[in-house]
């Protein structure tokens, strides 16, 4: 692993206006598309947890996100205005992260907050709501997506895929679950007590355990939960980690089947013997299907600009949903014809005159109503199988029935 230095900002020209340092496995040294925008630039903010404790799957997200900021103004950018992409990395600090959103919003006076891919969104969601600045896509099963109307999601919550890929274990025969969760994040920490409301429902026999990244191994935890004969596994952690617990428990004959959400998968896992047969539940499309036209963009930007990134632990799941919090932006920036001048009221209007928008196929389809958090009841599955990412059901999505919402809401109140 080592350190990229970072271009902050891509308008017509794309100049650099500041650097920060992440950690990353991949190299930036592709081929920049040439800009065919010119003008005043649509200025939009981007804060991710590049650096620190979640730097395995968040990374490379910047690049991501600069890399879309390239490829739409070599396309003439969005209402034929650049766009400028201004970076902060919060390094999962909650702190420095508000500060960074304070100084997206009154120095550099973006009109939005795209495709944000920082976990620790909680410390500025109070922030953000005062001033009324949107935040577009990203991390979307964050909770503030749930709860702020003025978070705009791009697919469902946290809680939706885990009922989803509970609901899978259950249908595969399984009967006792078990779940270890990052203690780095404080999202992490939360979500075991949702997840034992979840396995309980659907009769799951449930054990959960906090694991630390920093762990030279895993050994204590997989015999542990053999012996209490866990017969599926979830584990919320980076991709890196997950196979370091999945190796660990190969080496005590413990290989349950396995059952993710799909905020760590990253190309390891398809280069990973351990994840085989993995079932995961996503907020967004295949993010390996070339037939899906928005999926091939994507591909095609990577390839192009960061020839390096595929095939590393960076190219995650999370740098996909990073794009499609992109792509949502440049819909409403479209539907709302936000310019230079526009303010962050143009690119809410954008957003709520969105009609089943699916961004090409990338998103399930997406609306928003005004005042009401965007909370969106379907998702992918997807499966390893032979080295690659399939999804056993289609491309399409699936979606929870009435009577299931019903039920999650009712296990996701606190007090349940």
């Amino acid at each position: 692993m080592r350190n990229w230095k970072k271009a902050l900002a891509v308008a017509g020209t794309a100049a650099a206006l500041a650097a920060v340092t992440a950690c990353s496995g991949a190299s930036s040294s592709g081929t920049d598309p040439v800009s065919t925008a010119s003008g005043d630039p649509i200025r939009i903010g981007f804060v991710c947890s590049c650096s620190g404790p979640q730097s395995d799957a968040l990374g490379a997200t910047d690049e991501i996100a600069l890399a879309w900021g390239k490829a739409i103004n070599a396309k003439g950018g969005i209402n034929g205005h650049p766009v400028e992409i201004v970076v902060k990395d919060d390094g999962l600090d909650p702190t420095r992260s508000l500060q960074a959103v304070k100084e997206l919003v009154e120095v550099e006076k973006v009109v939005a907050i795209v495709g944000e891919a920082s976990p620790v969104v909680d410390s500025w969601v109070n922030y953000v709501d005062a001033q009324g600045i949107p935040i577009v896509g990203g991390l979307s099963f964050s909770p503030p997506f749930q709860k702020s109307p003025n978070f705009f999601a791009s697919g469902p919550s946290l809680a939706v895929q885990e009922y989803a890929v509970y609901k899978m274990a259950k249908e595969q025969g399984r009967t006792n679950l078990g779940f270890l969760y990052c203690g780095e994040s404080p999202a992490c920490k939360d979500s075991q007590v949702l997840a034992g409301k979840i396995a309980d429902s659907f009769d799951l026999d449930f054990e959960a355990m906090q694991i630390s990244a920093n762990s030279p191994n895993f050994t204590a935890q997989c015999i542990q939960l053999k012996e209490q004969g866990a017969d599926v596994l979830k584990i919320l952690n980076t991709s890196p980690v997950q196979s370091r617990v999945m190796e660990s428990c190969r080496q005590q004959g413990y290989q349950p089947a396995t059952l993710s959400t799909a905020g760590g998968l990253s190309d390891d896992w398809l280069k990973d013997p351990n994840f085989d047969g993995r079932l995961t539940s996503s907020p967004a499309a295949n993010y390996t299907d070339e037939s899906i036209p928005a999926v091939k963009d994507y591909l095609d930007a990577v390839d192009q600009q960061l020839p390096n990134l595929r095939g590393t632990s960076q190219f995650s799941q999370p740098n996909s949903l990073v794009w499609v919090g992109f792509e949502l932006f440049e819909a409403a920036a479209k539907a709302g014809n936000v310019g230079p001048t526009s303010t962050p009221d143009d690119v809410r209007k954008g957003l709520y005159a969105l009609k089943d928008e699916t961004l090409g196929g990338f998103s399930i389809p997406l609306n928003f109503t005004e005042g009401t958090p965007a909370n969106i009841p379907c998702y992918f599955t997807f499966e390893v199988e032979g080295g690659e990412l399939k999804s056993p059901d289609g491309p399409g999505y699936k979606c929870l029935s009435d009577d299931e919402v019903a039920n999650l809401q009712r296990l996701n109140q606190p007090n349940t």
